[in-house]
């Protein structure tokens, strides 16, 4: 079989064949393929990088983290990150310190998702302020503290995470309530006092949540996870808020998380109600062949709740397994 070059006995057909060939085998193999100009600036970016701009260490990382260019890996983008957390890239600092609170990519680490996260707080990241309100709020890796959620809740509200302010009002009135509770029981008579002892967690509860909840291997936002705080809100309830998470339209990024209410019915059926909160919508950049950046129409999803809650209705089958059903679909959620 005679191969085609460019010469007379060649069509314009077969060598544009050739070219489009030749190209897909230049481009990495979980790279999209119709976004090939992304590939070129992974390249530009990790250029810059490896020249010692920051601003690029923390694209490279972020790049290498989504896949988007080049392949994904999660222990490149975590080296990157590491790079311009090093050099006082808040961004990085704040990427950096969500994986190590999810430890993923890394071991979880709640220290140093701490430091890491405090210090872009400091510089205004609203993803780390939301974070730190989260940890504050559910006591996880530092002591509760709702004043310091109230704090960094308003913090990540006046910098673009406009669902901070029902949290902050949320946690306004429970220190409201307690504080006229206490001051209720600090002016009653002694002997009228009744102490009320909060009974222990259900059998139930406590099987949720002594492990990690995964469906088909990834960490789910509902349940506990290592992407997922629950506490103990009553004998027979948690209530959980999940860490940012991320989502590609192929257009843009959408940074959600996930609160949901979990509702025990008797020794192995319980209930979970949720919802998923838009935090950010950041367009996916897109250059053209002469590297001008193509602007993109104004994105449909808003920040906030996203629709209605969702229920769904789980039962547990043994101890690492849970089944789930959510209208006419059901499905399997394994504990770790």
């Amino acid at each position: 079989m005679k191969t085609c070059f460019i010469s007379k006995n060649c069509s314009y057909m077969q060598y544009f064949l050739i070219l489009l060939l030749s190209l897909s085998f230049c481009l990495p193999l979980s790279a999209n393929q119709d976004d090939w100009v992304l590939v070129d600036r992974f390249n530009r970016q990790l250029s810059a990088a490896k020249a010692g701009k920051v601003k690029a260490m923390y694209e490279v990382g972020r790049l290498y983290e989504r896949g988007r260019g080049t392949n994904l890996n999660l222990t490149l983008a975590i080296q990157w990150y590491q790079n311009a957390s090093n050099a006082g890239q808040p961004y990085a600092q704040s990427r950096l310190g969500i994986m190590y609170f999810e430890g993923r990519g890394v071991e979880q680490n709640y220290t140093k998702a701490l430091k890491l996260l405090n210090a872009a707080a400091k510089e205004n990241v609203p993803s780390a302020q939301y974070q730190l309100a989260n940890m504050y709020e559910l006591g996880t890796g530092v002591s509760q503290d709702l004043n310091q959620a109230i704090h960094w809740y308003s913090q990540s509200d006046k910098y673009g995470y406009y669902l901070a302010k029902a949290k902050v009002a949320r946690l306004k009135k429970i220190l409201a309530e307690n504080e006229t509770s206490q001051s209720a029981t600090t002016t009653s008579a002694p002997t009228k006092v009744k102490v009320k002892v909060k009974k222990a967690p259900s059998a139930l509860v406590k099987t949720i949540t002594s492990g990690q909840w995964f469906k088909r291997k990834k960490a789910v936002g509902y349940l506990p996870s290592n992407i997922t705080n629950c506490v103990n809100d009553t004998y027979n309830s948690l209530s959980c808020i999940s860490t940012s998470q991320e989502r590609s339209t192929g257009t843009e990024i959408i940074t959600y998380n996930t609160e949901s209410d979990i509702k025990i019915k008797n020794r192995t059926s319980f209930d979970i109600v949720y919802t998923n909160n838009v935090l950010e919508v950041t367009p996916l950049s897109v250059e053209d062949g002469d590297g001008n950046v193509i602007e993109r129409a104004p994105s449909r999803i808003k920040t906030g709740v996203q629709g209605k809650k969702r229920t769904l209705t789980c039962e547990l089958k043994n101890k690492n397994l849970v089944s789930c059903r959510k209208g006419s679909s059901s499905f399997d959620l394994t504990r770790r």
